[in-house]
């Protein structure tokens, strides 16, 4: 028999991915596979190896950024990309601006990542199952197999659903494919998605997925379970447009009783170390700082540089405010328009003022580190030199709010704990404290009650009514709905989830199914979200201006965005160019026109 050779530690999807430069890769540490996969130690172990790819392909950072994040959250209506100019972050504004093209250098990252990070679950699967090519019987089964082939198999779930929101018709990666095999392009995104939902249905129904127990159950959220599989099973049915096998997971999962919302002066915690594995969270891979990791291992978990990203641009400021973990290079800012509906419809709300601040929470209720007025008077604090914005050219794409929901907090600000103590969020030791050792949010409570209420609209609507208040009056908004409507949760979901990967997928399903019109969203909203391009300045600073030298008040510019308008093309990502052609897939809805393309004109 051929011996085949694989690492023990970490294997990259060289087969599926097909892209060149994952093709030269130094394979160390390696075991032949004829006495492996063959004990409960084996599969464990090769069941560790696919969370630890989930960490470093989905949940961990390539550059600066984090692939899906940017991708996702930054083509939506209400977040800029940022930085320190126009011609700052480009990689972000590509998504921003929808200027992107099939060469994209994060889009093929994503792609490449989920890959690999599905390869990873198949291994466990093909090699525990007869799930695979020639249907051969494993070596070796019993109930530590079965779990964990049902873990892997609500992993590789997920993982297709998120193509197939992205991408539309990517491939369903069934099995370990053979040097000799391509994947085979998906017939269409709903076949995928049924798909979707029945891998969770068999997994639940196999009686081996770990079940959290209870509320206070922190380890069941860093892994596979019987609730991350339905939330899996019932968002799936919802991009499908099958809203009544949503709510039976869904539903499911809301009567488990194993979730909770955390109370409504703890919601900023749900984002920083503070809530890791509460009670509302469903799936989210564990960060575990290990001094005995390799340097750029921490680095990379622990999304280095996404940190730096995501605080304001500190060297524009005339101190760095004690939050910031880091010195900030400005990466993402709330659309000024968006923000002013947020504050009227929230008012200062814990849910609103975790996500982002106004002028006044900025300048004079957050600490700033070069003030002796932190706990001064207002006319101490207005007249203040070491705070607000110094920087003559001002902080760009910023009008007067400021983003700190995904900020790493150095300290856990007052404005937000109530004075009550909590854990940083950044490790010293890790780039002086550029890094956000918080665990990566996947699936939370409040998305399920909220994908459940839309479930029910037409159906069971006091069970969705019910889900939807909830939500609201968590928030401490004082907004309580008293119908269940599709217009009231596309806007509490707006507010709820803002910035965590639900916007833009949400904005296209429902496009698709006639609820919303993208034009009017991203075109002529706000008279086109980019034809506005906020820079806030600090008159305090500026000569001239009435509070030069006397009072911090701040004042917006505006300018108009290089970028292309948003049009039906962008609403699925075309596919990596070198992968498409070496597995001789298509592109859909828009980019089709590259799909005559030859191998040899694309080099």
């Amino acid at each position: 028999m051929k011996k085949i050779i694989i690492p023990t530690l970490f294997v990259f999807a060289l087969g599926l991915v097909s892209c060149e430069d994952k093709l030269d890769i130094a394979q160390k540490g390696t075991v032949s596979t004829l006495n492996y996969y063959a004990s409960d130690a084996d599969a464990e172990e090769c069941l560790a190896n696919m969370y630890a790819s989930f960490v470093q392909n989905v949940a961990g950072s390539e550059g600066i950024d984090n692939p899906e994040q940017v991708i996702i959250n930054y083509a939506a209506d209400d977040i800029l990309s940022a930085g320190g100019n126009k011609a700052d972050h480009i990689g972000f504004r590509v998504f921003d601006e929808f200027t992107y093209n099939e060469t994209n250098g994060t889009l093929k990252e994503c792609y490449n990542r989920y890959v690999t990070a599905i390869y990873s679950a198949n291994l466990v699967i093909s090699n525990f199952t007869t799930e695979n090519r020639d249907g051969a019987e494993p070596k070796y089964t019993s109930k530590v197999t079965e779990r964990c082939v049902a873990e892997a198999r609500v992993m590789r779930a997920y993982i297709h659903m998120m193509m197939a929101i992205l991408w539309n018709r990517p491939a369903i990666l069934d099995h370990l494919l053979q040097p000799d095999e391509l994947p085979q392009q998906a017939e269409s995104q709903e076949q995928v998605l049924k798909w979707v939902v029945a891998e969770c249905e068999k997994a639940i129904s196999s009686g081996s997925l770990p079940k959290r127990n209870g509320i206070e159950d922190k380890d069941a959220t860093a892994r596979m379970s019987v609730g991350f599989a339905q939330f899996v099973a019932g968002k799936a049915a919802m991009f499908a447009n099958d809203p009544t096998t949503a709510r039976k997971y869904l539903g499911d999962l809301i009567k488990s009783g194993d979730y909770k919302l955390v109370p409504t002066d703890e919601y900023w915690t749900n984002f920083h170390v503070a809530g890791d594995g509460n009670s509302e969270k469903i799936f989210e891979p564990n960060f575990i700082y290990d001094n005995a990791a390799s340097f750029w291992d921490q680095v990379w978990r622990s999304r280095w540089m996404v940190a730096d990203v995501f605080c304001w641009r500190t060297d524009a400021l005339a101190s760095m405010p004690d939050a910031c973990s880091a010195a900030g290079w400005n990466g993402g800012a709330v659309q000024e328009d968006f923000a002013k509906k947020f504050v009227e419809h929230d008012g200062n709300s814990p849910r609103r003022r975790a996500c982002f601040l106004t002028e006044d929470e900025w300048l004079y209720e957050m600490e700033w580190s070069g003030s002796e007025f932190n706990d001064g008077t207002a006319a101490q604090k207005k007249a203040d030199p070491n705070r607000g914005i110094k920087a003559s050219t001002g902080l760009f794409s910023h009008g007067p709010y400021f983003e700190w929901k995904h900020m790493s907090y150095k300290v856990p600000p007052r404005i937000l704990t109530g004075g009550k103590e909590y854990p940083k969020d950044s490790e010293p030791e890790i780039m002086s404290s550029a890094s956000n050792t918080k665990n990566f949010n996947v699936a939370r409570y409040a998305e399920a009650l909220l994908l459940y209420a839309e479930a029910c609209i037409g159906a069971d609507e006091a069970e969705g009514l019910k889900a939807l208040n909830e939500v609201q009056a968590r928030s401490g908004s004082g907004k309580i709905s008293s119908s269940l409507t599709f217009e009231n949760v596309m806007e509490e979901k707006q507010y709820e989830m803002w910035f965590e990967n639900c916007r833009f997928p949400d904005l296209i399903r429902w496009a698709k199914q006639g609820k919303v019109n993208l034009d009017q969203i991203f075109n002529k909203n706000y008279g086109g979200i980019h034809k506005r391009i906020p820079t806030v300045f600090d008159e305090f600073f500026v000569s001239g201006k009435p509070g030069y030298g006397k009072e911090h008040k701040l004042f917006t510019t505006y300018s108009e965005a290089d970028y292309n308008d948003f049009s039906d093309k962008y609403m699925y990502l075309p596919l990596p160019r070198d992968c498409r052609l070496a597995n001789g897939m298509k592109n859909v809805l828009g980019w089709e026109s590259l799909n005559g393309e030859t191998e040899e004109s694309a080099e």
